[in-house]
């Protein structure tokens, strides 16, 4: 073996020990970024709790009680099936809702509850610890000395304290078993003993069977008839003059069961406003716009932080004052959120509103308040780690394609298959998406998450067999993983990993330019906060492959056909 032989022996042992470090590298910063970005959004602690915001006044009611009812995780079209909700529907409003993201429980009760969206009230995950950090329309009963009534499961009394300490109260564990008809069964108990003008039930059955079957299936249906069955029970016991029914829903459910991204059958939300107080129509309308609407049939305080609107379409009766008052309470929210966005911006003093302000004037200010803090804090992430992740992504290409164009090239196609393998897995397989509601429930995230691990180590090897079939297409005259080219070979299959880990940097820079992994003002894209996690999910996996990978390329270089009946130089 000559000089240049030993030169070549030795190239190709750095090349495979530098590839599969900085590959394994890569797969522990990825973990430990993966690790901060999830914390980031779960953790997320709303900046305008703690916002001094004057408390609202109490209006005359338009009805002498209301029933609140949350059917959860009723999807819109199964809504439509059920004969009390469409009674109702007949002699009142039916309304579509946007359920903002994530689509969850925990999130989407609050927002209900409170008038206002995650980025605002706090609760993100249904991990959320406590109570919700933002008054509900609980909260404004109690405050404003109206009886009121709560109903559901025990949950409620931990995120909302106020309805533990309601005039009357009834709380339940969730449970496989069917419960609605018991939580029906107390709340008209306590109503008739009661007399509230306010009632909040909460039923969690539809939910259950979306997890356990799906949104799609025959025994998520069944449940459905089942609760309208109890419904209009409940109905029956409680309708006539002077009282106002509201009955939606917190999210759907995909066919396959899940929630929290952003699919139609997750976000949108059926709502009825029927009874004494309400008119006959039609609309659309925001999740957050419920919990105004109903502090205002019932007389109640608007929820200081909420940044819904009452839903004027949907009153039959003279309702000004209740407008009025919210008009002038999400004047004041919005200003005082506006100026905790603008902090680094400066000119932070609260932009003064009256209640004639237009809505639409309030929902563009913002709107172009949180765009321009959105460009303040990319310019201010373009200085940092974002440009640096760009910058290691560009040196490996580099240093592969100076150290051997071919192996750059090979390992380019190695790249393009591991996209093709595991994108095809990825959403053609699993029908998957870059959603929340890809997986049904919290307990499967761990088994769900591992499976993205497995394949991406496998589309990873994929990569390393593709580049080895490719390289010795590029020589006129390719010699086998003998002698002093076996490292070189050996090479070739962790370098094809490294370079398909620097094309998800890439991706993974963007994310962090645009978004950052660490909320402080409010919540990222959370479309492209999964794609982001998953991204770095692929990362740390491919660490993995990497050390399975100089097998890979050895083999293909061993029994290529192409190199099969030559003898590798020096040998």
């Amino acid at each position: 073996m000559g000089r240049g032989g030993a030169l070549r022996r030795l190239r190709g042992w750095l090349s495979l020990g530098c590839a599969l470090a900085v590959c394994v590298a890569f797969a522990y910063a990825a973990y430990i970024r993966a690790s901060q970005a999830w914390d980031g959004v779960v953790s997320y602690a709303t900046p305008y709790a703690e916002v001094p915001l004057p408390d609202s006044a109490a209006t005359p009611p338009v009805a002498e009680r209301v029933i609140f009812i949350i059917v959860d995780g009723l999807r819109a079209d199964a809504a439509a099936s059920m004969s009390s909700i469409r009674s109702m529907g007949g002699y009142g409003s039916r309304i579509s809702l946007e359920a903002p993201q994530p689509s969850l429980s925990y999130p989407n009760w609050t927002t209900l509850l409170t008038g206002t969206t995650q980025d605002y009230h706090g609760v993100v995950t249904n991990w959320h610890d406590g109570a919700a950090p933002v008054e509900s329309i609980l909260d404004t009963a109690e405050r404003s000395g109206l009886s009121y009534v709560v109903v559901g499961p025990s949950d409620i009394a931990t995120l909302y304290p106020a309805a533990a300490r309601a005039d009357a109260a009834f709380f339940r564990e969730w449970s496989k078993e069917y419960m609605s008809a018991t939580y029906i069964d107390a709340a008209l108990k306590l109503i008739e003993r009661v007399s509230p003008r306010l009632t909040v039930v909460h039923l969690p059955d539809v939910d259950e069977a979306g997890h356990a079957f799906g949104g799609a299936s025959s025994e998520y249906a069944q449940t459905v008839a089942k609760i309208d069955a109890d419904l209009r029970r409940l109905i029956e016991g409680l309708q006539g003059e002077g009282t106002a029914f509201v009955i939606t829903s917190d999210h759907g459910h995909i066919d396959t069961g899940g929630h929290g991204g952003w699919e139609p059958e997750a976000v949108e939300v059926p709502c009825v406003f029927a009874g004494t107080g309400f008119g006959i129509g039609e609309g659309q309308a925001m999740l957050a716009d419920v919990a105004p609407t109903v502090a205002v049939a019932a007389g109640m305080p608007i929820p200081r932080f909420a940044t819904g609107v009452v839903l004027r379409s949907v009153l039959a009766t003279d309702a000004a004052a209740g407008v009025a008052a919210s008009a002038k309470q999400r004047s004041a929210a919005m200003s005082a959120f506006a100026s905790i966005i603008r902090e680094p911006l400066g000119s932070t003093a609260p932009v003064k509103w009256d209640a004639s302000t237009p809505p639409d004037v309030l929902d563009a200010y913002l709107e172009s308040t949180r765009e321009a803090r959105l460009d303040y804090d990319r310019s201010v992430r373009a200085r940092g780690v974002a440009p640096v992740i760009v910058l290691a992504a560009l040196v490996v290409l580099a240093v592969v394609g100076f150290v051997s164009w071919r192996a750059l090239a090979a390992s380019l196609a190695g790249a393009s298959a591991y996209y093709v393998v595991y994108n095809g897995l990825f959403f053609v397989v699993h029908g998957n998406r870059w959603s929340l509601s890809s997986f049904n429930s919290e307990d499967l995230i761990d088994a769900w998450m591992n499976q993205r691990l497995f394949e991406a180590a496998l589309a990873g090897l994929a990569a390393a067999l593709v580049a080895g079939v490719v390289y010795p297409l590029l020589r006129a005259a390719p010699k086998g993983p003998r002698g002093t080219l076996l490292p070189g070979w050996l090479a070739l299959g962790p370098v094809a990993v490294l370079v398909t880990q620097a094309t998800l940097l890439v991706q993974v820079a963007w994310f962090e330019w645009a978004w950052g992994v660490e909320p402080t003002w409010g919540l990222p894209d959370l479309k492209w906060g999964f794609k982001f996690d998953l991204d770095l999910v692929q990362i740390t996996a491919l660490g993995a492959a990497a050390l399975l990978a100089p097998v890979v390329s050895y083999l293909v270089g061993r029994y290529h056909p192409k190199v099969r009946t030559r003898s590798a130089e020096g040998t």
